[in-house]
């Protein structure tokens, strides 16, 4: 009986939502998305290491371009039970973001965790979850992730975010979400 309530005191704890790269192949039904499904020429690609996940390419602003990203599959991502998120990368050219989506349309609002380049140095990134700013169309709206927001969370994505041409390459160990002892 003691071991049955063990079981479900240790289940009901939510501590933290890990993407490892490394470790678990989190990525492995991500996917690719350019700008080309706008008419872009920007080139993204993605590989999966033993201890990470590569994404990398160049960005064309041509023909009304300007992105490429790296993004999980819709799903419940439901970040309310947490208040940080930490991204361990190294990286080279163009900076990029951590993209929280709570719609599937692309120009509703979302939430993104900028990740400046790195010059090829590993850098472990941590932010308040709720000090993320929102934007709209990639201008930012004056608004930050609420707690309802994280709740709706349907997808996490990896975006270029320099608004300017160019290569990139940006490495990714993990990304978690916890909550911070107070």
């Amino acid at each position: 009986m003691y071991t049955a309530y063990l079981l479900i005191a240790f289940l009901s704890t939510t501590t933290n939502m890990t993407f490892d790269f490394g470790n678990d192949k989190a990525g492995r039904n991500w996917s690719i998305v350019n700008d080309g499904v706008m008419g872009g020429l920007s080139d993204g690609n993605v590989k999966l290491t033993d201890n990470s996940v590569i994404f990398s390419g160049s960005v064309s602003l041509e023909n009304n371009g300007g992105f490429t990203s790296f993004r999980a599959p819709y799903d419940r991502y439901d970040l309310s039970d947490y208040d940080k998120v930490e991204v361990k990368y190294r990286s080279t050219g163009l900076n990029c973001a951590l993209s929280m989506d709570q719609y599937r349309r692309f120009w509703r609002p979302n939430y993104k965790m900028s990740i400046p380049s790195s010059d090829n140095e590993w850098k472990t990134l941590s932010t308040n979850l709720y000090e993320l700013s929102e934007y709209q169309m990639g201008r930012k709206t004056g608004d930050l992730m609420s707690e309802a927001a994280a709740k709706n969370t349907i997808r996490l994505g990896i975006i270029t975010d320099s608004k300017k041409a160019g290569e990139f390459m940006l490495e990714i160990a993990y990304i978690k979400f916890f909550k911070s002892a107070d």
